[in-house]
């Protein structure tokens, strides 16, 4: 067909193609450049416009590349499972995040402990995996463990790479977790994200540095949005900490988050799971190998000093795995 076209069509048929393809793609191509060079092209467009030329691609991606997981819409009628509480509720709602210095740095070899507050609802779970790409890496994992120890239990992995809680421009995770949990009826929501997430934050037109007191309080806040919802609609939460990292932003990044994780895990009531006694603790220095004694060393962590190599993968699921098997009433 494309013989039978003059050169004057083919000018403007291949331009064409090439804008429709640009379109189509256009959230992939500002999260490439928001997270490696940390510049937006929906900010630098007037918001009608943005709006508009980015349409096409946020609707491929809720309707097509997440697979078509976000219902248009949701039938159901309660039963009697629906009753039974998930937890026992939180006796008063914790303060909201204050403005507070920045945490001290713990002592080396220390960690934020593990916190396993709520048992799972009897019968059948809901479970939702969300994250970043360090989730992306344990979910299959889990998810064929799961699927083998509990067939009647439905778990769905929402896990994004290059995603966070810092710019929710093109994935905002506080509200599409509380649009899974109402469409879903979940009961657990297990998170596992944060190295995306140690820039600048821009919140009502005020830019937060990243690492100060302010961007601490608005990161709490985020992680509220998350941890409120679920104590409302009794659905149960494990937010894994993260392992040690090289690279100085990300490790800063990650003992901040870590803290906040845990700080508002303890308050709300909900669960917090540890992984640097597993991976590498962030107080000390960073260490790709594992060394057990009489044992081959064995290599946890990725070259680029964030990820995780199949077998510092294995070890988390399995440390996730006992952790939900420990909260299932029997």
């Amino acid at each position: 067909m494309l013989h039978r076209l003059s050169a004057r069509q083919l000018s403007w048929l291949l331009p064409g193609i090439a804008l429709l393809v640009t379109l189509c793609w256009l959230t992939s191509l500002e999260k490439y450049l928001g997270v490696r060079y940390h510049v937006s092209l929906e900010a630098a467009l007037p918001p009608d416009w943005a709006q508009a030329l980015f349409a096409p691609s946020r609707w491929l991606d809720d309707r097509v590349r997440s697979g078509g997981t976000r219902p248009l819409f949701r039938l159901a009628w309660p039963t009697a499972d629906d009753e039974v509480p998930l937890f026992k509720p939180v006796a008063k709602t914790p303060m909201p995040p204050q403005m507070k210095p920045l945490p001290e740095a713990l002592s080396s070899g220390q960690f934020l402990p593990t916190l396993a507050q709520q048992k799972l609802r009897p019968g059948s779970q809901r479970i939702l995996l969300a994250g970043d790409s360090m989730m992306q890496g344990i979910a299959p994992l889990l998810m064929h463990d799961l699927s083998r120890l509990h067939p009647d239990w439905e778990v769905q992995d929402l896990s994004r790479q290059s995603t966070g809680l810092t710019v929710r421009r093109y994935f905002d995770w506080p509200a599409r977790i509380v649009d899974e949990m109402d469409a879903r009826n979940l009961t657990l929501v297990v998170i596992f994200l944060g190295p995306n997430d140690p820039w600048d934050m821009v919140v009502d037109g005020q830019r937060h540095v990243f690492p100060s007191s302010g961007w601490a309080l608005h990161y709490a806040k985020r992680v509220d949005e998350i941890v409120s919802a679920a104590a409302e609609r009794q659905v149960r939460v494990i937010w894994m900490g993260l392992p040690s990292m090289r690279e100085g932003r990300v490790r800063d990044g990650a003992v901040l988050q870590n803290h906040i994780f845990h700080e508002r895990a303890l308050n709300w009531g909900t669960d917090y799971l540890a992984t640097e006694p597993l991976i590498g603790v962030l107080s000390a220095p960073f260490k790709k190998f594992k060394q057990e004694p009489g044992a081959t060393a064995l290599n946890l962590r990725a070259e680029d000093g964030i990820h995780l190599t199949p077998s510092g993968l294995r070890l988390i699921k399995q440390a996730l795995l006992e952790h939900i098997q420990k909260a299932t009433p029997p």
